[in-house]
Parts: C-alpha cells; structure tokens; sequence
C-alpha cells in the first residue's frame, strides 16, 4: 500500500558540497534526504514539539539510497516522499530526488524508522492520532 507523493523538500547544489570529482558528495543527497524526512514524519503529526515531548521518540534503522544522476553546483533540486508502509510500530518512507530543470530523478531513498518509548527507549506502538493521520495519506 503506498501513499500520495508530495514535495517535501527544494534546494540548490553547493560548490561547498561537492567532491573531488566536481559532483554532489552522497553527504549532499542526505542533507536533502534528512530535510524531507521531517516533512514526511510532520504529515503525520510527529512534529519537532511531540519529539521534544516526554511521549514517542523516532530511531531510523534501516536507509537504502540509489543514485542515479550526478548532480553538479548550482542545480536546483527538489524531493517529493511519500508513506509507503505504517505498521503498529515502525513505518517506510519513499522519497524521490528530481532534476528541476530536466525533471529526471537524480536519486531515490527508502528509509525505515521506528517509533520508541521517551522514557524506557524500547519500541512502542504509534501514538492513536499519529496513527490515524497516516493511514489517511496510505
């Protein structure tokens, strides 16, 4: 079951930001990466306030990325995600790098994180209305 796709993160290659070889370093891709992961787990309701709270904290346990174009100073870029699987206690995001000049996806990236009690720092079930509001985007 996957979820609607929208975009959850825009930005520009920087010089500072590439290699040896003039290309975005993999550093790069996951700076954008990071950034839309926030988009994504906000969707939701797990917003930076409940993180700082005294119920759930999210612990990333699994990232596979695939690069696919290299990207160069000064493109423009942008991330659309999407939720592609929520389970009792852990979800999947998908989220897809795109060329804003050319449209062609540069790199793709799933990432699986688990929702983990503040307190006891053990895996728990999501929150009810974090819950809900998932399933509404699946």
């Amino acid at each position: 079951m996957q979820g609607l796709s929208f975009e959850t993160a825009r930005g520009t290659v920087h010089a500072w930001q590439c290699d040896h070889m003039g290309h975005a370093n993999l550093r790069a891709y996951g700076e954008f990466f990071e950034q839309a992961l926030w988009h994504v787990f906000h969707r939701i309701g797990i917003t930076p306030s409940v993180l700082r709270g005294e119920t759930i904290r999210m612990a990333g346990v699994q990232q596979s990325i695939n690069y696919r174009k290299e990207l160069l100073p000064g493109d423009l870029v942008l991330v659309k995600s999407q939720l592609i699987e929520f389970r009792e206690r852990s979800l999947k995001m998908r989220h897809e790098m795109q060329h804003v000049e050319t449209g062609e996806v540069c790199a793709t990236c799933e990432l699986t994180a688990v929702c983990i009690d503040a307190k006891t720092r053990k895996p728990r079930e999501f929150p009810p209305e974090i819950s809900s509001k998932a399933k509404e985007i699946l």
